[in-house]
């Protein structure tokens, strides 16, 4: 009896996906540029080769596209700054450590005698 009801239920599911497939709503035709934007290929592609993916996926009647600009996330090389000096945010106190006495750190003493 629970084999019977474990069956009829998987059927039960694969007709309820099988539904849920045939109602979903495809992306409408002008959302395609956006597909091909996000792809690895239109990333390392040159402007060109960047307006051709875009003008194939245009949906008919639309103007095609004569030039691209890229966002600045598509830039090639990393965009220099002048290196900053290391300024340290809690400065330490080198002399410091002859306060610590021997017996809680030994090794630093025996460190600084040598």
């Amino acid at each position: 009896m629970v084999g019977v009801l474990l069956v009829l239920l998987g059927i039960l599911l694969l007709v309820t996906t099988i539904a849920f497939w045939r109602a979903a709503v495809e992306d409408p035709s002008v959302l395609a540029p956006l597909e091909v934007m996000a792809d690895r290929k239109f990333a390392r592609a040159n402007e060109e080769r960047r307006v051709d993916m875009l003008n194939s996926v245009r949906s008919d009647g639309a103007a095609p596209i004569e030039y691209h600009i890229a966002p600045p996330v598509l830039m090639r090389e990393p965009v220099s700054e002048p290196e900053q000096p290391f300024r340290d945010p809690y400065p330490h106190d080198d002399d410091a450590v002859d306060l610590v006495p021997g017996f809680i750190d030994p090794l630093l003493h025996q460190q600084n005698k040598e």
